[in-house]
């Protein structure tokens, strides 16, 4: 979207063409999903409002066969969904970024799996199993986080320590790669140092 406009999803062929913008009416979009039969998309809006307040109002749900959007029922303060492969649950952070919850697609309930001092990036295993996810709070190490549904182990995949990551507006940006190994976006631009011979002709 335009510098100061609110973020909005669009939809476009996988041979190319234009984009289709999907949701004129609705407010900032964020993080869209697929729906596990590929004919809704799932997404939140920005807990900051556009950058603006500080609230928001769940998790919306867009038929793409009629065009109609709803608010699934229980989601209020959830943004960030990640749909589970099996379809049961929703992954997603709470307004205040600092935890980590599991919406239950079947009952609408939401529950918290782990409070910081920041959450962000969640993805779920291939298995459905787990959620990993970037996880900070005090007196423990910034770093790359794995919780077990059924039990809510925690467990550290990998220390962020001496990663040298790239932000930007939602801060560091990491991925799951579908052998569940990690993806991170590194910023080696500004931070190495090259030389560079060069004679004038």
């Amino acid at each position: 979207s335009p510098a100061g406009q609110p973020f909005k999803m669009y939809i476009v062929s996988a041979d190319g063409g234009i984009p289709q913008e999907l949701a004129p009416k609705e407010p900032a979009q964020l993080d869209p999903e697929w729906t596990s039969d590929g004919n809704s998309i799932i997404f939140g809006e920005s807990p900051l409002g556009q950058l603006g307040a500080t609230h928001t109002h769940g998790l919306h749900l867009l038929d793409l066969k009629t065009g109609q959007i709803s608010i699934i029922p229980g989601s209020e303060n959830l943004w960030s969904p990640r749909i589970s492969p099996d379809g049961k649950y929703v992954a997603g952070i709470y307004a205040d970024n600092r935890r980590l919850m599991l919406f239950d697609l079947a009952t609408h309930k939401a529950a918290e799996l782990v409070k910081g001092t920041g959450v962000s990036w969640p993805e779920w295993s291939g298995n459905s199993k787990d959620i990993y996810f970037v996880l900070e709070r005090p007196n423990t190490p910034s770093g790359r986080y794995r919780i077990q549904i059924a039990d809510r182990k925690l467990e550290m995949v990998e220390s962020y320590k001496d990663a040298r990551l790239t932000g930007d507006t939602f801060g560091n940006w990491y991925g799951l790669a579908p052998d569940n190994s990690p993806l991170i976006l590194r910023d080696a631009a500004t931070q190495e140092i090259y030389a560079l011979d060069w004679e004038a002709p």
